[in-house]
């Protein structure tokens, strides 16, 4: 039982780490691409930084949206159907 319950929360939290790679990864490296530009032009205006990351963000959700949701569905129905052996 103790075994079966760390395993499922070990699974929840690795989805959670893959489900959110896309949009932190976009993020990271849209961040990492205008702080580079910022320091060779020498403009330091923080909200230069924020529009390009949140675009970046919102279209790796876009993108990467149906495969998030085939996962969420996969685990959740693998969830439910192992629900009698998690109660008991």
């Amino acid at each position: 039982m103790h075994d079966l319950l760390t395993q499922t929360l070990t699974d929840a939290l690795m989805l959670a780490l893959w489900l959110a790679l896309p949009a932190l990864g976009a993020g990271f490296a849209v961040a990492l691409l205008v702080g580079l530009a910022q320091a060779f032009s020498q403009l330091s205006d923080p909200s230069l930084n924020a529009i390009p990351r949140s675009l970046a963000v919102f279209l790796s959700l876009g993108a990467a949206g149906t495969w998030m949701a085939q996962k969420l569905v996969a685990y959740t129905g693998g969830l439910l159907s192992e629900l009698p052996r998690l109660v008991h």
